[in-house]
């Protein structure tokens, strides 16, 4: 056994590192034909699970983390019921390919699966991996919450050995998987990222997952997983031990709607400095629904696809009690500046991405009329999908993750990522650039070159502004509903300013544009009128006050439109459930969250 293991880890020694390392850690490859010094908006998925998950697994997916960049190229899948040739009822395609993506399978129980699904796996038919294949549903929640506690298979061995040798194959499959799709020609068409997901919880559901997104080829030998590293300090501290020359990453905290609140616990001194650096930027919004802020009756827009549970836990457990404020994105950049004013210095800058979490392997599948499910939460399609609902009715289809750079590759996208010009969407493909200066000019949305001048004065979404240099304080704005989607156009386009006053925070919400020119009707799920696909607005605070530390970001609001379980209510009367605890919604309305701009004292 121990030559096996050895004879594998020098195969994929000399994989990685091949008579020519330098050439394939670095960023080999041919100038793109198209680059714009503006940035160009360039449409992506960070958060995708294929058959390598545990959860995945366990519901039936088979397909690769090669089939998910065929995918995310605009090739068709099949989904889960499989016939016995592998063929389905159920196939899935994206309207349009998208331009980046990364598969994030879980670190923790990679080696597990490949154990118990792979017959070429020596521990095939150990009886944990019997079990494993006769009761997937039961083993999902037996093995996924030993791993939660920090806890693993007696099959693994004393210190996981076992188990972290079978992961080196599924690891190596990933990466596998992202350097054969990446484009390195000159038409730079598709982008992937060799990444994982970091599965780390506390207090039996609380969820404190993160996923980790390298630059390159040059990646960790094992990712770093929560049994390696169970706390995020832990993480950054062994993401920075494994990674040699030239390899950078960035984590993305994720769904911490379902965190309980122990997402945005106060940093240690040993994280204070370093948390902005590794952690620049969160998941706001995805399969599970919107972290941004809790529900409130002065801003109505935060009830949007709310979970009514406080965690994982709770779901299974039936407890739907909502979770507390500090789950969410608002609180925490509310906190950040308090923390400014107390410690000088803000830990809570985060910019904002959305994704899907899929794990049936098809990143970018956000449409909601076609909605086949993303199976994020253990449920078993083998029982549920002949019958009913294609997922959990409280589900949706995910977001998408939105980046401002200069070409289609990852050194351009990974830095865009950095400096946090990104923005996350609800699904549809929203268009939104936003700036805040000092006195724009109020004519900008009329120049030719709004852009380039918005560059000169002003900074775009991600950065921060010194207060010092500001007389007044002008934000730029423009947007443009997704041009696939026929009925959907802009209602709203709003400002959510948090600035801190006498110590306390004080959090607005203002309409630069507010259009009300369409009506649903939801017994048909049609759009009744048209209303306005582009808007752009320049904008100056009247209440601005550069001794106040101060966040703005924008909030893009599309019409309202049917939800995906009531479009299928109205085809299918059968799949209209009575649910007595919390109502489902008819109609959303699709929204853009853009990174915020931070004023303070540099």
């Amino acid at each position: 056994m121990k030559i096996n293991i050895l004879l594998f880890l020098f195969i994929l020694s000399a994989f990685i590192s091949s008579n020519d390392k330098q050439a394939y850690h670095l960023e080999d490859r041919k100038p793109c034909n198209v680059y714009v010094e503006n940035k160009m908006p360039l449409f992506g998925d960070l958060h995708v699970h294929t058959a390598l998950s545990l959860d995945a697994n366990t519901q039936g997916t088979i397909l690769t983390p090669e089939d998910a960049y065929l995918y995310a190229k605009g090739q068709p899948l099949y989904l889960q019921p499989y016939n016995p040739d592998g063929t389905s009822s159920r196939v899935s395609k994206l309207n349009k390919p998208l331009d980046f993506a990364a598969v994030t399978d879980h670190a923790e129980l990679l080696g597990e699966v490949r154990m118990c699904t792979d017959p070429d796996s020596q521990y095939f038919n150990h009886l944990s991996c019997r079990l494993y294949r006769d009761f997937p549903r039961l083993s999902y929640f037996y093995i996924n919450a030993k791993a939660s506690l920090g806890k693993s298979l007696g099959m693994c061995g004393n210190d996981r050995e076992l188990c972290l040798a079978e992961a080196q194959v599924p690891w190596l499959k990933t990466i596998e998987a992202a350097e054969k799709h990446y484009d390195r020609s000159e038409d730079c068409k598709f982008t992937s990222f060799i990444g994982y997901e970091w599965t780390g919880a506390v207090y039996s559901g609380s969820n404190l997952h993160r996923n980790i997104i390298f630059n390159n080829s040059n990646v960790p030998f094992s990712p770093v997983s929560f049994f390696d590293a169970p706390t995020r300090l832990e993480l950054w501290s062994k993401l920075d031990q494994d990674c040699s020359v030239d390899c950078d990453y960035v984590v993305i905290p994720h769904n911490s709607n379902l965190s309980n609140g122990f997402m945005f616990e106060e940093p240690n001194q040993d994280e204070l400095f370093i948390q902005n650096i590794k952690e620049p930027l969160i998941e706001i919004f995805q399969h599970k629904g919107s972290s941004e802020c809790a529900i409130d009756s002065n801003d109505p827009l935060c009830s949007f696809e709310q979970l009514p549970y406080k965690d994982f836990r709770a779901k299974f457990s039936n407890d739907l009690s909502l979770a507390p404020n500090t789950s969410y994105v608002r609180d925490a950049l509310n906190k950040g500046l308090e923390l400014k004013e107390s410690r000088n210095i803000n830990p809570f800058k985060y910019g904002f991405i959305g994704s899907t979490d899929t794990h049936l392997a098809i990143p970018g599948a956000t449409d909601e009329e076609y909605f086949q499910g993303h199976g994020g939460a253990g449920k078993s399609y083998r029982d549920s999908i002949p019958q009913g609902l294609p997922d959990d009715i409280e589900f949706n289809p995910g977001g998408l993750a939105v980046v401002w750079a200069e070409e289609n590759s990852r050194s351009s996208i990974f830095k865009a990522l950095q400096r946090k010009e990104v923005y996350g969407t609800s699904g549809p493909r929203f268009l939104v650039r936003f700036f805040v200066g000092n006195d724009l000019d109020k004519n900008l949305c009329d120049s030719p070159n709004a852009i380039s001048e918005a560059y000169q004065g002003g900074v775009p979404m991600g950065a921060t502004l010194d207060l010092s240099s500001l007389s007044n304080l002008s934000v730029f704005i423009s947007a443009q509903a997704d041009t696939s989607q026929e009925d959907q156009y802009l209602e709203k386009v709003q400002i959510i300013k948090g600035v801190l006053k006498g110590g306390k925070v004080n959090t607005t919400v203002i309409d630069i544009v507010n259009f009300q020119d369409t009506n649903l009707d939801d017994s048909t799920c049609k759009v009744i009128g048209k209303g306005k696909k582009s808007v752009c607005a320049v904008w100056q605070d009247p209440n601005f006050d550069n001794q106040e530390n101060a966040y703005y970001y924008a909030r893009v609001v599309a019409n309202k439109s049917c939800r995906w379980s009531h479009q299928l209510c109205i085809t299918n009367p059968d799949y209209c459930l009575d649910e007595p605890d919390f109502e489902t919604p008819k109609f959303i309305q699709e929204r853009a969250w853009t990174s915020p701009v931070w004023l303070e004292n540099l």
